[in-house]
């Protein structure tokens, strides 16, 4: 009689509910595993074994053989041991318990279940098929809590989990000891001296989901300003959490005290990291790169001049389509990646070009080299380009309070509200992701904002890459404005923030 046991695999951060299906016949003592299985979970049954034995459970001398349905798709991770090993204890016998739970966890030598990647969507992956119960690692249990119509089992031994398939009504399942919502101290806007026009750009970027560029000498406050950045966007919505928290989950970075992401991500890689490190892929297992890492939140490119041309240009492509996509042999791996994008740099390569009391020690070749990096395919694709002036002299003893992060948050909400209302049931979230039929259909304008854009056009030489981008941003303006037109002043402020042609 075969036994089957539910589980899942993953490929990338969506996973596909996978049958372990398990049969033991007379035969010649002997054990294989079908269906496409990786080398961890080949390998898996010296674990299970040495976990069974050590647990008392009985292993019969006959032939044994697993398969994992669907045979045609490829499996990977090691919490296939425990769905495995339920699969053995349980062979032969009619289980109504196995019938409506999914099983994940690995197995030490001893029967104690260890700690998982992937739990989250994992969990999803078979609540799509209808399964509302799973077994899983203990220390998984807070990540998964996140989904609140599934009945989860927290289990820290392989007895543990048989005991509950035997006498499911013993378990109460999980009780939430607590969540990572708790509040911290966060980095405010008003502790940053000056800047308000900054400020402003850095609202409409929030509002509209604008890229932005911040070219300023050193110590004027690039890197504090966008550190703050993620103060001030929208609160994650439940599905923005579960998507999130399943990208952190591949990639190893829940823990029990912070069981799921509750905030918007900012990621900062340093410019030395590589093109794999920045979108994702690697040789062995497909892990997420710092791109979808910051999906939903801020990825903030500091010192971008001295990123690797190839590594940054990388990413284009990915921003354009919001998500990565990597092949390994048959198979597409898909992470999300929409986020803000926000870099930072210096005039030059020195940082003094626009200095007034240090003098730039660049040649005429380094910088027209800087210059290529901060004006080549990448930053042409960032929205809005902002130059932060070094603070005055007077700013710094006056020491004038200017917006709060609640205050800059306020109007961010407000225009987020206005574009939800307006592209709801539509393919549209922000201004941002408008193509040319949206930016038609949505963006209209003023005769007098249509004459300054016509002049600018010509003026400035924009290519229709620029000109979409500045109608977008000027979008943004007119809706924190709650203008339902794009007037002339909108136009106006769009074109501050547009230093290249």
């Amino acid at each position: 009689m075969v036994t089957r046991v539910y589980t899942a695999s993953l490929i990338g951060v969506r996973g596909y509910l996978v049958t372990v299906e398990s049969d033991i016949h007379q035969g010649m003592p002997s054990y294989s595993i079908v269906g496409l299985a990786d080398t961890t979970i080949r390998e898996s049954f010296r674990r299970i074994r040495s976990a069974l034995v050590n647990c008392s459970y009985d292993i019969p001398a006959q032939k044994i053989t697993v398969n994992l349905v669907p045979a045609g798709k490829r499996k990977e991770g090691s919490h296939f041991d425990l769905p495995i090993a339920m699969g053995l204890i349980f062979s032969g016998k009619e289980c109504r318990t196995l019938e409506n739970t999914a099983f994940f966890g690995e197995l030490s030598l001893d029967g104690r279940i260890n700690h998982i990647k992937g739990a989250l969507p994992l969990a999803l992956s078979v609540r799509r098929e209808g399964i509302k119960r799973i077994v899983i690692p203990a220390s998984n249990a807070g990540e998964v809590s996140i989904i609140k119509d599934m009945e989860i089992i927290p289990v820290t031994t392989l007895e543990e989990a048989a005991t509950f398939v035997m006498n499911p009504d013993i378990f109460t399942g999980y009780m939430e000891q607590g969540t990572s919502e708790t509040e911290v101290n966060e980095a405010d806007f008003d502790q940053v001296i000056g800047q308000e026009s900054v400020k402003r750009a850095l609202v409409i970027a929030a509002a509209g989901n604008h890229g932005v560029l911040m070219m300023g000498e050193p110590g004027c406050g690039k890197t504090m300003m966008a550190k703050r950045i993620p103060g001030i966007m929208p609160k994650l919505t439940t599905e923005e959490q579960l998507e999130i928290s399943g990208i952190y989950s591949v990639a190893g970075l829940l823990d029990e005290m912070f069981p799921y992401v509750s905030r918007r991500p900012f990621r900062s890689p340093h410019h030395t990291i590589s093109a794999v490190g920045l979108i994702g892929g690697g040789s062995g297992k497909v892990r997420p790169g710092e791109l979808s890492l910051a999906h939903g939140g801020v990825l903030f490119l500091d010192e971008l001049g001295e990123f690797d041309n190839r590594t940054i240009d990388a990413i284009r492509q990915p921003l354009e389509e919001g998500m990565v996509r990597i092949h390994r042999n048959s198979d597409e791996i898909i992470f999300p990646a929409e986020c803000l994008v926000i870099a930072a740099a210096n005039p030059c390569k020195c940082g003094n070009l626009w200095s007034d009391t240090r003098v730039c020690t660049c040649t005429p070749r380094q910088l027209h080299a800087y210059a290529r990096k901060l004006t080549g395919p990448f930053a042409d694709r960032i929205d809005m380009h902002i130059k932060v002036n070094k603070v005055s002299r007077e700013d710094v003893n006056m020491g004038i309070v200017g917006a709060s992060t609640e205050e800059m948050k306020k109007q961010v909400e407000e225009c987020r509200k206005i574009q939800n209302l307006r592209y709801k049931d539509t393919s549209y979230e922000t201004n941002s992701s408008l193509d040319n039929e949206g930016i038609r259909r949505y963006c209209i304008m003023s005769d007098g904002a249509g004459e300054i854009i016509n002049r600018a056009y010509d003026s400035m030489s924009m290519n229709m890459r620029t000109y979409c981008k500045l109608v977008k941003i000027a979008r943004t303006i007119a809706d924190l404005a709650k203008s339902e037109a794009i007037c002339e002043e909108h136009i106006a402020e769009a074109l501050m923030y547009r230093v290249e042609g």
